[in-house]
């Protein structure tokens, strides 16, 4: 039996079908505000709780063999929520159900990180800092942790809410702007966490992008030649991003982390490849070829 914690999200939705999908037996642990109408009706078994309720983890954790969670708070902070927040989730959340998972004999943690996360990045970057602590959490308990570090979500960080905005043709080129980033779909990192989940003898650790590295410069050009129009830059220099993920940090950790995460990948070139992907017999989608669909998907709307 797999739980799944974040299976209403984006990426937990994409795991929840294929575990559906390869017949993997599965229940989703879902906040009783959430809807996870869309969970049942693949077939997964919904449980009502919550990562700082513990009583409700140990209840959705019994019999559980395998645990993959996405389960993080930036995306509905971002979006207004103001029940969560990326200590309650990320922070204490995580470690409630690391915690919980312990207690109940679960074998194999799959969790969901980030690329290049060190302790600079958690400096810069509350939500790293949070991502980091819960690795450390895994690789002192019992548990066979599976830490999966991604680089940057296609579908998350070449969209409006992280300033690529076709629609107002606007961009935002953050730092020099010259680093590239290895993309990576969101469907690509689901098959690797479903693969990782099944695996007799997972790696502990697995760090991976998509399989082409984009310039944020290269990227704009590249949505500007999709969608045959000429974009507004707006830069923020590595000055202004050192200073907002500082003084944001308390007051509002979600905007200091994504200025912090922009300014780390400004300074660090990926040292990964999609060469994991590939392993588990995937064919990992290229950025370029997510932004000729969004054209293409746009082209069709008009």
């Amino acid at each position: 039996m797999l739980l799944l914690c974040g299976g209403t999200g984006q990426l937990g939705g994409a795991i929840a079908n294929r575990l559906v999908a390869e017949g993997v037996p599965c229940r989703a642990l879902v906040r009783p505000r959430t809807d996870g109408s869309a969970l049942a009706r693949l077939g997964i078994s919904v449980i009502q709780g919550d990562l700082a309720d513990l009583p409700s983890l140990d209840g959705a954790l019994r019999g559980v063999d395998t645990v993959v969670t996405t389960a993080n708070a930036l995306g509905r902070v971002l979006a207004g929520a103001t029940d969560v927040s990326i200590d309650s989730v990320d922070g204490q959340g995580n470690a409630n159900l690391v915690a919980a998972a312990v207690r109940a004999g679960v074998q194999r943690f799959v969790f969901v990180s980030m690329a290049g996360i060190n302790e600079e990045v958690a400096r810069q970057a509350p939500l790293a800092a949070a991502k980091l602590q819960t690795e450390r959490l895994l690789r002192t308990s019992r548990l066979h942790e599976v830490v999966v570090r991604p680089d940057k979500f296609q579908e998350v960080w070449l969209a409006p809410a992280t300033g690529i905005d076709p629609q107002r043709r606007r961009a935002i080129i953050y730092g020099r702007g010259r680093t590239p980033a290895a993309y990576v779909a969101v469907d690509d990192v689901a098959g690797l966490c479903v693969a990782l989940a099944e695996h007799p003898d997972p790696p502990r650790t697995v760090e991976f992008g998509g399989p082409e590295a984009l310039t944020r410069r290269q990227v704009v050009e590249a949505f500007e030649e999709a969608f045959g129009t000429r974009f507004r830059r707006i830069h923020v220099p590595r000055p202004a991003l050192a200073v907002g993920s500082r003084v944001l940090a308390r007051r509002k950790p979600e905007i200091a982390s994504l200025m912090g995460l922009e300014l780390n990948a400004d300074r660090h070139p990926p040292t990964w490849d999609a060469d994991p992907l590939r392993a588990v017999g995937l064919d990992p989608r290229p950025a370029s070829a997510y932004i000729a669909a969004l054209a293409a998907a746009g082209a069709a709307r008009r």
